[in-house]
């Protein structure tokens, strides 16, 4: 969250810092009209700063993950970065609406040409604004309203894209004529293309273009008794491998959008095959077994993600409750396979779960075996919460490790607060997020 935080606060930063080189709100003596108008400016350009880089971070920009730890932390920013610019976008419309915060001052100079080339668009980008304006906060909302189904919401988002491109014409063409000869000009003319680029990327359907496989399902696992699905696929050409903890999107045209789930499987390239536990968590996965029959080609799009398990601790503590098993899975799955690096002395699985599930836990035990994981089951009706100071009862020397935790967030957020205040490094706690909206 802190790097997040301090992308979003810089990125705002540059902006206004660049946008203070040619303008100003320090305006002696006081003029209303002025101050309008050098606001709107400002919040324009923020607001569409922000969104350009919130669909910059959609259209999955694979060069950018190891600078914000995987994509899972960039679409956490890209969450905040939506949010921001609408709020300030809606403060922007608000003192717009006023007619002395519409208009700057005649241009001057080389500035005047300019102006003069986008004047006759000035109608058309004051008419798109408002609508869009509105139909962007709407989407926005129905990303955050978790009540509003995936396939909803994933329907709705389509339409994002071109609502943005609307909102890019508005600010480029209303943006002060002599912004273009400064630095501030600079800055957004490069915030326009990229965020215009991707923004066309997406609404073509070009997203992750060069990272999608064809595969086939070639065998499925029901475990009816924690609602999830075991699916075996056989990939085709073009799949380069991946790491456990990693997670693909998985879709079909003729069934469903793209969905992200994590990779349940190691990476053998003489078998060509990976696996996914599906948990039927709403309407993308629920009755997946029946919508997904043996032989059924889909798209595989991967691989994404940071959760890899690389440290130079000792000791490895593992978390997982619920479906965030699947990566320790995989990695289990690789570890029995290849041995793991040699300076890991000791791994510690905790699996928490509310179902008592023989079955299940039966193939989680095998492989932890081979792997030589230690397991600790945690069935929360037989065994409480799981909690921070269970585990350091368990792990006598767990300030030495490092703890990979895939859960809920709020049990990562307690688990982590717990385990820092009692000495655990805050870098040396791993959380894979895995929220997509």
């Amino acid at each position: 969250m802190r790097k997040s935080a301090l992308t979003l606060a810089g990125f705002v930063l540059i902006i206004f810092g660049l946008w203070g080189m040619a303008d100003t709100l320090n305006l002696f003596p006081y003029d209303a009209a002025k101050f309008a108008i050098s606001f709107t400016q400002l919040s324009g350009l923020l607001a569409i700063g922000m969104m350009a880089f919130a669909t910059l971070l959609a259209v999955r920009p694979a060069w950018l993950e190891s600078a914000f730890g995987g994509l899972d932390k960039m679409y956490r920013l890209h969450k905040w970065l939506g949010i921001g610019g609408m709020a300030v976008g809606v403060a922007h419309w608000l003192l717009a609406a006023n007619p002395d915060g519409r208009h700057g001052p005649p241009a001057a100079g080389a500035a005047q040409a300019s102006q003069s080339l986008l004047q006759s668009l000035h109608g058309p980008a004051h008419g798109v604004a408002q609508p869009a304006l509105w139909i962007m906060l709407a989407l926005v909302a129905i990303a955050l309203i978790k009540k509003f189904p995936y396939h909803i919401f994933s329907l709705t988002h389509r339409l994002v894209p071109l609502v943005f491109l609307a909102l890019a014409f508005h600010s480029a063409v209303l943006m002060k004529a002599d912004y273009w000869s400064q630095p501030i000009g600079w800055l957004m003319g490069a915030i326009y293309l990229v965020g215009s680029l991707s923004a066309l990327t997406a609404l073509f359907r070009m997203t992750g273009l060069g990272r999608k496989v064809e595969a086939t399902v070639i065998a499925k696992t029901h475990m009816p008794e924690v609602h999830s699905l075991l699916v075996d696929m056989q990939m085709g050409k073009g799949w380069k491998g991946h790491k456990p903890g990693q997670f693909a999107f998985v879709g079909s045209s003729q069934r469903w959008s793209a969905h992200p789930f994590t990779i349940a499987s190691d990476w053998n390239p003489a078998t060509g095959k990976i696996s996914f536990i599906v948990k039927e968590l709403g309407d993308a996965t629920r009755g997946l077994d029946q919508k997904l029959p043996v032989g059924a080609r889909l798209r595989v799009e991967g691989p994404y993600g940071r959760f890899n398990f690389e440290d130079s601790k000792p000791r490895q503590i593992w978390v997982s409750g619920g479906i965030g098993i699947t990566p320790f899975v995989a990695r289990m799955k690789e570890l029995a396979r290849t041995g793991g690096p040699a300076h890991i002395e000791a791994i510690d699985l905790f699996h928490s779960d509310v179902v008592d599930e023989t079955a299940a836990y039966d193939l989680m035990k095998e492989d932890a075996a081979r792997a030589g994981v230690k397991l600790h089951l945690n069935i929360t009706p037989r065994h409480g919460r799981l909690t921070g100071a269970r585990i350091r009862e368990a792990v006598p020397n767990w300030k030495d490790a490092s703890v990979w935790f895939c859960g809920p967030t709020a049990f990562a957020a307690a688990l982590k607060l717990d385990l820092v205040r009692q000495g655990l490094k805050a870098q040396d706690f791993h959380h894979e997020l895995f929220e997509m909206r």
